[in-house]
């Protein structure tokens, strides 16, 4: 299907960003309100398009939080290294 000019399949979602998804959408909507081409499909590809958005937003989230714990790791490597050093003998009573 072309809208604005572009080829928009289920195939292809993927391949466009967040944004440009939502202009996409926005186009379909006006198209449907309007009564213009095949209204089942668009209002189905406007229902992918919103699915592909949630799923773009959800693995950015992920990755964003991926990168901010390991900036902290690297931050604070030191502190973590001593955390994870196995323990010096005890001494009790002067006896090892």
């Amino acid at each position: 299907m072309l809208v604005n000019g572009v080829e928009i399949n289920r195939e292809n979602l993927s391949d466009w960003s967040c944004h440009a998804l939502r202009n996409i959408q926005g186009t379909l909507a006006h198209n449907v309100g309007q009564g213009w081409g095949d209204v089942s499909e668009e209002k189905l590809l406007m229902k992918l398009i919103s699915n592909e958005i949630k799923r773009q937003t959800r693995v950015k989230k992920i990755n964003d939080h991926a990168e901010r714990v390991k900036e902290l790791t690297i931050k604070n490597w030191a502190v973590i290294q001593r955390q994870s050093e196995p323990l010096d003998c005890i001494k009790f009573g002067g006896k090892e």
